[in-house]
């Protein structure tokens, strides 16, 4: 018997159940499990991003990543989570897939409270003072800096190296060493960012500890004029991906449009919600949060920015199903064989010499070292 759309939706959410089981059971143990939960935490972040729920995936990974660092104080945390996350799981399975803005207001909270734990637990870290600076003009440091500069690359660089090398030990090694060197690939892309607060400094308040490249910066200008009409606008960054609402405003179709057009140039994407706006696009196009999937038994990946779900299709339509994406203001969709959990990735010029399929931007890298092909949504 043919699998149909419902049975490949019915094995992502038992792939998602499955891994909150474990996590359950490891957090029941407490800290001495704490690396096995960091697994499992890994797990269920896949899962969920291939559900939809790109906002706790990127939650559920930055809590594995604290796990793997040995960080107790996020294990109370994690087990508020739990129940959440069973509910998430249960509105897809059931057909009520949220918007982007209703997860962000779902999870917001729980976001800061992590970023919180963070802090704390991160304060006698002196030496990454440098890596993290702060909004502060006398400590920032220019991108134009040439020292800098030559450490962001050869960094990132020297840490891919190091994870392709680390694939020849036994699995859970592999996987704990992984997600440690993943999370210092994102603290080394900090060096030469500027803070969101530049570009919209009235809302400083509410847009803390949020960064991005400065010639990210430069391209997203056009926003500062549309985004000063707003009573108020919040921000905050998870898995190198930056969410913010607009509130008390209302947009002409024109300006929509070349707010849409704005964010559609930066992998990012725009849509109207409640009084007002919201907007989702990566800190950095040198390393941001990818959404990789198979075609044609080739490797490509779209940005997580701009991923809203993944829908099964029947059996015999030939292949597994559509991501459903949206760019700048247009919802688009592209055909996949396959598709695989979200990951934070280094992206490259596609090298000279190598046939560029269509709407290609570039080339990315895993953690293992495979090649896929990143493409921009049109």
């Amino acid at each position: 018997m043919a699998t149909n759309r419902f049975d490949q939706l019915a094995l992502m959410v038992a792939d998602a159940e499955r891994s909150l089981e474990g996590l359950t059971r490891s957090l029941q143990i407490g800290s001495e499990d704490m690396k096995q939960a960091a697994l499992h935490a890994l797990d269920l972040s896949g899962a969920l991003s291939l559900l939809g729920l790109g906002t706790a995936a990127g939650l559920l990974e930055d809590v594995a990543r604290q796990m793997t660092l040995g960080q107790p104080s996020v294990l109370d945390l994690a087990q508020g989570l739990l129940p959440l996350v069973a509910q998430a799981i249960k509105d897809v399975q059931l057909g009520h897939a949220p918007e982007s803005d209703e997860q962000l207001q779902a999870w917001a909270p729980w976001s800061s409270r992590l970023q919180v734990l963070v802090s704390r637990d991160t304060a006698s870290l002196t030496s990454f003072v440098a890596v993290m600076p702060k909004a502060s003009a006398l400590q920032y440091v220019g991108a134009a800096d040439p020292g800098f500069r030559a450490l962001r690359m050869k960094g990132l660089n020297l840490i891919q190296n190091a994870r392709i090398l680390n694939q020849r030990d036994d699995e859970r090694t592999i996987r704990q060493m992984d997600a440690l060197l993943s999370e210092l690939q994102d603290w080394s892309l900090r060096v030469g960012q500027v803070p969101l607060t530049q570009l919209f400094p009235q809302f400083a308040q509410d847009m803390q500890d949020v960064w991005l490249d400065a010639s990210l910066m430069d391209r997203l200008d056009p926003l500062r004029d549309f985004g000063a009409k707003a009573k108020s606008i919040q921000a905050h960054s998870r898995s190198l991906t930056i969410y913010m609402n607009w509130q008390g405003l209302s947009l002409s179709d024109k300006e929509y449009l070349q707010m849409g057009q704005c964010l559609r140039a930066v992998s990012g994407h725009v849509q109207r919600i409640q009084d007002g706006y919201g907007l989702v696009f990566p800190c950095s196009l040198t390393r941001m949060r990818l959404m990789p999937f198979l075609r044609n038994e080739q490797r490509y990946a779209v940005a997580a920015s701009q991923f809203v779900q993944f829908q099964p299709q029947e059996a015999q339509a030939g292949f597994a199903g559509s991501l459903m994406l949206r760019s700048g203001v247009d919802t688009l969709s592209m055909q996949a064989d396959r598709a695989l959990p979200a990951e934070n990735m280094n992206i490259f010029d596609v090298p000279e010499g190598t046939v560029r399929p269509e709407g290609v931007f570039g080339v990315a890298l895993d953690g293992a070292g495979e090649i896929y092909f990143c493409l921009s949504p049109k």
